[in-house]
């Protein structure tokens, strides 16, 4: 089994038998089918902090609480790219999925800090158009130079082909 976040290889979707066809094309009603581009997640690199207070201080119970909860959340929280969308996946009990149509970013950049760029990670961040998440921002990713360079492959082929065209104001 290979890694989710690996970005060597495009993942596509790929049916088994004629059932599988007919209820895929049955989902995917007017749109065309997805296919998957790139999976990744939240590293842990992000709950270094509260790693670290959970060990100085592991004689108060708290912190050790509070550590295995954001490990937890950390491990829950994983981005999906699609031909068509960027999907974010987050909860624990209670899961949340956002959606954002690639066809409405405007700006991608790439940020990150010193001991996410030690450890190979980063920060994407995408201005959108969309009126619930105007800004989106990929956490901790690895790899974010070739993964911003996805979705600036996938926002122009995915704008071509609905014919949508950007407007500066």
């Amino acid at each position: 089994m290979e890694p989710r976040n690996s970005v060597d290889k495009p993942r596509q979707h790929v049916t088994a038998n004629g059932a599988d066809r007919a209820t895929a094309s049955a989902t995917s009603s007017s749109s065309q089918e997805t296919q998957l581009i790139w999976a990744g997640s939240e590293g842990q690199l992000v709950n270094l902090w509260p790693f670290v207070a959970a060990v100085l201080l592991c004689w108060l119970l708290v912190p050790v609480f509070w550590a295995i909860f954001r490990y937890v959340k950390a491990a829950h929280h994983r981005y999906e790219l699609t031909d068509q969308r960027l999907l974010e996946f987050s909860g624990i009990v209670v899961k949340q999925i956002e959606t954002l149509e690639l066809y409405r970013v405007k700006d991608i950049a790439v940020s990150g800090n010193f001991l996410q760029a030690v450890f190979g990670r980063g920060r994407v961040v995408l201005q959108t158009t969309d009126a619930s998440t105007p800004i989106v921002v990929l956490n901790a990713i690895p790899n974010p130079q070739v993964v911003s360079q996805l979705l600036r492959d996938a926002v122009e082929r995915c704008r071509a082909a609905k014919g949508v065209m950007a407007f500066h104001y």
